[in-house]
């Protein structure tokens, strides 16, 4: 691949097939000029816009243009790299996007050649102490931007905040309610997981599928998601590429999520569902989904890389660890269709139906999961213990980091509060037809599960279970030892604690 030098307005005046155009921009950063324009043509003479590139060099000051130390060099201002005295940087994430767009051959020939400070990370330290650096070549770019610039180069999509509510109108049976979601960018937790959380019957589900239909039915201009507007403090309707998809995803038979439909092109079910009136075979549904998002995922190296990302970090649970999984995407030479596809199957035979529901779920979002989808997942509880919840929950949010996306989950769960900040869950209240939405009073991420249950349930975990049995034990008069005794021992710390209040209680008060 050769490079060249041109002035602005200036037709090269020679063979287009394999060349990189750097068209001079002559734009003056505090006295310095490093700005070009890029426009690479591929081995057929294809031309790809590719944005501004800054380019300097070591110890350069202001009397010296870049282009003009290039020519130097250079005779005819055509070069194959430059020396290791210059480095380069795109000066947006589109830069970045629109070169990574390119074959892998021209792309990283390309960076290597014009020693790019994002590709090479360690020529990152050794010139950031530079003068042209920091006032031209970073000029605007934060280190946050750097981050963007990464992520593109790895494949990933660029982060964005988002900030947007679910405004449910009045219904017959119940008032109206509106849910606020703000998602960080590089936050620390992530905030790419929310969570609405209440009792049993209180409409968690019913809102799910309020958000499902708003999203499939844009028309409906008094319920759906919205976005604070400046002017008078209302609210306007999100446009239609805020979220590029919408997947529906359930572990459950009684679900009411729309089953997928030919007419519903940027929504996808992932559930037990044929249709409406259909469940899916329960003997073979497993392995057939399973198999076509699997040879999805397999068919993109992009997509590749995220199924073993996410299978590597379901593998701390040790069930998936034995299995192997991540051996699946290394084909044998000359292994047969029908001998990959038994491997597959064995590999993933007797596994429990929660294994089996995560591997199965993951696969299917890994596959179907664009950039700035919306994940709505009703009770992933159901069918998990809490190590392997846990685990769903990382292995999602790292998806949707990847893919710059949000999930909204209902759940009961004090597992999923576990793995996701407060400033993320909303409680649902309901009071006759009176429905509203609270923010938690303590902080949820990394919380003991026995405090998030009491923060959660309140009163109906008082009133029910080792709770209620301890309590009415202390009603009788007895002793805090002889109710001990009475358990042969058998009370864990927290019930052991909860007895001691309970019987410090009674005696104060009597």
């Amino acid at each position: 691949m050769k490079f060249k030098i041109l002035e602005r307005y200036t037709p090269p005046s020679l063979n287009l097939e394999n060349l990189v155009l750097l068209t001079k921009d002559h734009w003056n950063d505090y006295g310095f000029q490093t700005m070009f324009s890029v426009d690479i043509f591929d081995n057929d003479g294809l031309k790809y816009s590719i944005g501004n590139i800054k380019i300097g060099f070591k110890d350069q000051d202001i009397s010296t243009p870049t282009y003009k130390k290039i020519q130097k060099l250079f005779n005819n201002n055509i070069f194959d790299s430059l020396p290791s005295s210059f480095f380069s940087i795109g000066q947006d994430v589109d830069f970045y996007i629109n070169l990574f767009k390119l074959p892998n051959e021209i792309k990283e020939n390309f960076l290597k050649s014009l020693n790019d400070i994002i590709y090479n990370t360690q020529l990152f330290n050794v010139v950031q102490n530079e003068h042209v650096f920091n006032t031209s070549l970073m000029r605007g770019i934060t280190e946050t931007i750097i981050e963007q610039f990464k992520r593109v180069l790895d494949g990933k999509s660029p982060l964005s905040d988002f900030k947007f509510y679910f405004i449910k109108k009045e219904q017959d049976d119940i008032g109206s309610i509106k849910l606020q979601f703000n998602v960080y960018a590089n936050s620390t937790p992530s905030t790419n997981i929310h969570a609405i959380i209440g009792k049993n019957g209180v409409g968690k589900t019913t809102l799910l599928n309020r958000m499902i239909l708003s999203f499939i039915n844009k028309s409906d201009n008094n319920e759906g998601f919205y976005q604070d507007s400046l002017v008078l403090n209302q609210y306007k309707k999100i446009k239609d590429d805020y979220f590029s998809h919408l997947i529906a995803v359930s572990f459950s038979i009684f679900d009411p999520f729309i089953p997928n439909k030919k007419e519903f092109k940027n929504y996808s079910y992932i559930g037990l569902k044929e249709s409406e009136s259909k469940l899916k075979e329960p003997k073979t549904y497993f392995q057939n989904d399973f198999l076509v998002a699997f040879y999805e995922c397999m068919s993109f190296s992009a997509k590749k890389s995220r199924w073993l990302h996410a299978i590597k970090n379901l593998e701390s649970d040790y069930n998936f660890c034995e299995r192997k999984l991540s051996s699946l995407i290394d084909r044998e030479e000359n292994e047969h269709d029908d001998e990959y596809e038994k491997r597959i199957l064995e590999s993933i035979h007797n596994l429990s139906s929660g294994h089996a529901s995560v591997l199965l779920i993951i696969t299917q979002l890994v596959a179907k999961v664009k950039e700035k989808t919306l994940v709505l997942i009703d009770e992933p509880e159901t069918h998990l213990h809490p190590p392997l919840l846990s685990a769903f929950i990382r292995t999602l949010s790292d998806l949707l980091d990847n893919r710059n996306g949000v999930a909204i989950i209902a759940t009961h769960s004090p597992v999923v509060l576990q793995e996701i900040p407060k400033s993320c869950v909303l409680k649902i209240e309901r009071t006759g037809k009176i429905i509203e939405a609270f923010r938690l009073n303590i902080e949820t991420f990394g919380e003991n599960v026995g405090v998030l249950t009491r923060e959660v349930f309140g009163l109906e975990v008082l009133n029910s279970g080792f709770y209620n049995l301890l309590t009415k034990k202390v009603e009788t008069g007895k002793k805090y030892n002889e109710i001990i005794d009475e358990f042969n021992e058998q009370l864990g710390t927290e019930a052991r604690i909860l007895l001691k209040m309970l019987v410090r209680h009674r005696d104060t008060k009597d």
